[in-house]
C-alpha cells in the first residue's frame, strides 16, 4: 500500500471536506475519491460517512486513522534512523 492513500484519509478526516482535502493532497476532487475508495476496498470497510455534511470517517475509518498516523510516524522515525546511520557510516 501507498503511504499516500494514508495521507489522503487523514487530510479528508482534518478538513471533513473531499474538495479542500484534494486541494491540500493537489490532486483532483475524483482522484481523491477514487483513491479513498482504493484504501476502503483494502480495507474491506467503508472509512467514510459520504452521506454525512460535513464528511465524517465512519467508526472503522477513525480506527484506521490513528493506525495510519501511527504507521506513519514509526515509518518517518525509521527513515531518520536510517539516515543518520548513513552518516554515521560515511564519517
Amino acid at each position: 500500500m501507498e503511504t499516500n492513500l494514508l495521507e489522503d484519509l487523514i487530510t479528508l478526516e482534518s478538513t471533513h471536506s473531499f474538495s479542500r482535502a484534494a486541494v491540500l493532497r493537489h490532486i483532483s476532487q475524483s482522484a481523491l475519491s477514487r483513491r479513498i475508495k482504493s484504501l476502503e476496498l483494502w480495507a474491506g470497510a467503508e472509512l467514510v460517512d459520504r452521506s454525512a455534511y460535513p464528511t465524517k470517517l465512519t467508526p472503522a475509518g477513525q480506527m484506521l486513522r490513528w493506525k495510519a498516523i501511527d504507521a506513519l510516524q514509526c515509518l518517518q522515525s525509521a527513515r531518520t534512523n536510517l539516515k543518520q546511520t548513513e552518516k554515521h557510516n560515511h564519517a
